[in-house]
């Protein structure tokens, strides 16, 4: 960790001059391997199983399947420098960021607020000794994670020297970055803030086997709670898809009983309970379309629509609050998919069919499509891009 007057470098070096590499050189995919064994065996990735997670998203086989998605791969060089703002709430995004960049072929430099310190030291601590071994010293020339708090002088500096800068954090930290100028032929790729929602069939809720309940249930639990709900993946709103009469009734009585008890592991601390508190709140006195509210115990609100605002990405709630509301018909929700919305979960609905509705229907949002259980996975493609060709340029 090395200390100037204006931010700290917690691993590697800022570059001095960047130098493009092929994506998915050899030499990135040995640091690649080394740094996820690492982490693996280190304690942080038992305390925390995001960490486990990333780790295991490096193996060999998945980033072999990511080499595939890259259009002339035989053409491509990474664009340069990247410049990534990571998020304050989600601690392990500054990783993807960084290995994505990493292994389209860029330097980068990572900015990280100093809020997220405490919870990500112990991995850039593992970082910084990798890079500082002989044989990772050229990644070490092209590649910096630092921190510093809201400088705009910094972030001006920063943003004048980069070919492609990330911006995770929201609507309000896109438009605080981008006062920082770019040259002229860099990108900004910016993640805003998005909503999801998630579509149930109450059928398979109301008739499946405990086991099968239990199971969708834990896999709900993942997406939602495990991240305070915090992830732009993460289903706010539950639509009950319901074929015959009455099966919302019977389908989510049973779904929110079986959530009570795998909740109960759930930490919820005092901070948490007083937003949840306030949340409901204004919930109550801006959504006229609520006619229910239930809830067992602080750790979990539900609040029960007789009609879906035009704009349902208002309904957000955090630490374990969700609308729900009940469809006939999956089209139900096509008028919805805004482009504020990210992610579709799912149980027991044909994802494939649903894409091509959404596909047919030109919808401005809706970019993944998942089952329960797979809303955190993070993927080279998201918000809609293909975030490897968008980080390379073809050279024909």
């Amino acid at each position: 960790m090395r200390t100037t007057k204006n931010f700290t470098i917690l691993a590697g070096s800022i570059p001095e001059k960047s130098m493009p590499q092929r994506p998915f050189s050899p030499l990135t995919l040995q640091f690649c391997q080394d740094f996820a064994h690492q982490l693996q065996h280190h304690p942080i990735a038992s305390e925390d199983p995001a960490w486990a997670t990333f780790s295991f998203w490096l193996r060999p086989r998945k980033l072999e399947s990511y080499k595939k998605l890259l259009s002339f791969p035989e053409n491509r060089l990474g664009r340069g420098l990247t410049f990534h703002i990571a998020p304050a709430n989600m601690p392990t995004i500054f990783l993807y960021s960084l290995f994505i960049s990493l292994l389209a072929g860029n330097s980068n430099i990572v900015r990280l607020s100093p809020r997220l310190l405490p919870k990500v030291q112990p991995v850039c601590e593992i970082l910084a000794d990798l890079l500082d071994t002989s044989t990772y010293r050229s990644i070490k020339k092209q590649n910096a994670v630092l921190t510093y708090g809201h400088d705009r002088k910094i972030t001006d500096w920063l943003s004048k020297k980069c070919n492609n800068r990330i911006i995770w954090g929201g609507d309000k930290t896109i438009l605080e970055i981008r006062k920082s100028p770019l040259p002229p032929m860099s990108i900004d790729i910016p993640f805003a803030d998005r909503y999801s929602f998630a579509i149930l069939d109450s059928e398979y809720v109301t008739d499946c086997s405990e086991d099968e309940l239990k199971n969708a249930v834990h896999h709900f639990y993942l997406d939602t709670y495990e991240v305070d709900q915090n992830a732009c993946s993460s289903p706010r709103l539950l639509l009950w898809l319901e074929k015959k009469d009455n099966s919302f009734a019977s389908a989510q009585q049973r779904w929110w009983q079986t959530l009570t008890i795998e909740i109960q592991k759930y930490d919820l601390a005092d901070i948490k309970v007083s937003r949840k508190y306030a949340e409901a709140w204004k919930f109550a006195m801006h959504i006229p379309e609520i006619s229910d509210f239930s809830y067992a115990s602080n750790r979990l609100y539900v609040y029960t629509l007789d009609s879906l605002p035009q704009d349902f990405t208002q309904l957000s709630g955090s630490f374990g609050q969700f609308f729900q509301y009940p469809i006939r018909k999956v089209e139900d929700i096509i008028p919805y998919v805004t482009s504020k919305v990210q992610t579709i979960t799912t149980l027991n609905i044909d994802i494939q069919a649903l894409r091509t509705q959404l596909i047919q229907a030109g919808v401005t949002g809706g970019d993944r499509i998942v089952p329960f259980g797979q809303a955190m996975d993070m993927d080279i493609i998201w918000d809609g891009r293909n975030l490897l060709d968008t980080l390379t340029r073809i050279i024909r």
